[in-house]
């Protein structure tokens, strides 16, 4: 039987390889076909949390040292998202139904029940036993996702021409790393504007977007040595950010770039900006950086302009996952 869990407080070198065994292993097993991430790449991710939060991560050994489970808490320190946290756990293919995974999550229930959590959340993919191992643990399901991927070779010829379409009152901006400083403003404004959108029950919290986070973000990223690139709509009349799409490309030279971001304000909207800027990206990437062949997106199943969006775009579903939310008690 797997020792009993405990947080890995000084990760080595060795740590991450048998972390990195056990992810392959288990993306082998359940998305056959899918790119695996280096081990840098994961590396990289479990040692530079995004902005606003910190992770505590498990790593389970079997008998013979073996790596058979790992396992990530999130915990939110922004002021408006500090009740919640995040959850993965992953076990090997050849060790499930042993009872390692319900022995990390417990634990993991009681670490983030502990930073004073009230709500944890949790994704696995939709139609998998994934799902019934967390409903029989009071996790709800709160929101439904669909993941699509785009072939850039296959983006349609109409997109490709949709850059060269004037849009009155608006031009297209594109910078790669921290936004510029005379935009950071209004480029915070938009970034708060995705606030509205779909997010089923899930417990979101409040976050607080300023230049000062925007930039923190992108540093982030590029920690990891990841390289976030946005194309952006400014209004002509006081040349602000009316929209804006966010594109990272991955470290380890692999073909398939993640979107991030893409939000258009209110008062600019119905003007086909989110279209615009998303059609413009896919150019940049096709004229500049060759080596990306595929581009991975995720919306929630609610969000159906975007959805329409990615399908107008050559997007087609790859994958469909769900969160679960668990109420926690009250400290």
């Amino acid at each position: 039987m797997p020792a009993n869990p405990t947080p890995l407080n000084a990760p080595t070198a060795e740590d991450f390889r048998a972390w990195h065994r056990v992810q392959c292993a288990a993306l082998a097993h359940d998305r056959p076909g899918e790119p695996v991430p280096s081990q840098a790449a994961l590396t990289a991710r479990l040692t530079t949390a995004g902005a606003g939060s910190r992770m505590v991560l498990w790593l389970v050994r079997g008998p013979g040292e073996e790596a058979v489970a790992t396992a990530t808490l999130r915990l939110f320190e922004d002021p408006g998202r500090s009740h919640l946290a995040e959850v993965d756990v992953t076990v090997h293919p050849a060790h499930r139904r042993l009872g390692t995974g319900s022995r990390l999550l417990s634990t993991l229930t009681e670490a983030a029940a502990g930073a004073g959590c009230r709500s944890m959340v949790a994704e696995v993919m939709a139609g998998t036993p994934g799902e019934g191992f967390l409903a029989t643990r009071e996790f709800v399901p709160v929101l439904r996702l669909t993941w699509q991927l785009l072939t850039l070779e296959e983006v349609p010829d109409r997109i490709r021409k949709l850059p060269d379409v004037a849009h009155h009152g608006y031009r297209l901006a594109f910078w790669e790393g921290e936004v510029p400083g005379h935009l950071a403003d209004s480029f915070a404004r938009a970034h708060a504007s995705m606030a509205d959108m779909p997010t089923g029950d899930m417990d979101t919290g409040e976050l607080d977007w300023d230049p000062e986070r925007v930039r923190q973000a992108a540093r982030v990223v590029a920690a990891r040595g990841e390289r976030l690139l946005t194309v952006a709509a400014l209004s002509e009349a006081d040349h602000s950010v009316a929209g804006f799409t966010e594109l990272v490309l991955p470290a380890d030279r692999s073909p398939r770039a993640q979107q991030y971001g893409t939000a258009v304000l209110p008062v600019h909207r119905g003007h086909g900006l989110g279209l615009w800027v998303k059609s413009e990206m896919l150019r940049r990437v096709r004229d500049h950086f060759p080596s990306i062949t595929h581009i991975q997106t995720d919306n929630a199943d609610d969000n159906r302009h975007m959805l329409a969006v990615n399908t107008a775009l050559g997007f087609r579903p790859l994958r469909r996952t769900v969160e679960y939310q668990l109420r926690l008690a009250e400290g």
